[in-house]
């Protein structure tokens, strides 16, 4: 028959050995999870879904140089066409998003980085600057042309204080 304090010490043990490989296990699934792009329709019903938090960030540069120049590409600068909700931090880097953005960004919220067409690239560019993100196939082309989900032009605005449900 063992003592107590060996039985206690055992028990302690276990509960170390089973946490240990828990941990490992979660990280191994969020980093499995940041590998697979979401699709416009899995990110369109989160959005809609007012129990479900996520952040989706636009990494499109935020608009054009010259006011008075007309883009080429319709989907080239955040305030020509961009998700409702969606956060404006071009080319990923913090420092070029507008003021009231960045205090918008939460880097412990599951987030979709949204480019002009789902480019790899700029989402390589957010990937360790939150702990779940995922890219977002097509980027805002394939959301606006192809799907025809909701659509906001115009600058950034944060969000309502005190407002509910899902942002579409």
């Amino acid at each position: 028959m063992l003592s107590p304090k060996v039985e206690r010490a055992i028990y302690i043990g276990i509960i170390a050995v089973l946490s240990i490989t828990l941990l490992v296990f979660g990280k191994q699934e969020l980093s499995l999870k940041s590998q697979i792009p979401a699709s416009p329709d899995e990110l369109y019903k989160l959005l809609g879904n007012p129990k479900i938090t996520i952040q989706v960030i636009d990494v499109r540069p935020y608009a054009p140089p010259n006011e008075d120049e007309e883009p080429d590409d319709d989907y080239m600068y955040y305030t020509q066409i961009h998700i409702p909700g969606s956060i404006p931090v071009p080319d990923c880097d913090i420092n070029k998003a507008p003021k009231e953005a960045r205090e918008q960004i939460n880097p412990y919220l599951p987030t979709f980085v949204i480019s002009e067409n789902g480019d790899p690239k700029a989402y390589e560019k957010c990937k360790g600057k939150f702990i779940i993100v995922r890219n977002v196939i097509g980027g805002i082309k394939m959301w606006d042309e192809v799907k025809g989900y909701p659509a906001d032009e115009g600058e950034y605005e944060p969000p309502q204080a005190g407002g509910g449900g899902g942002c579409l």
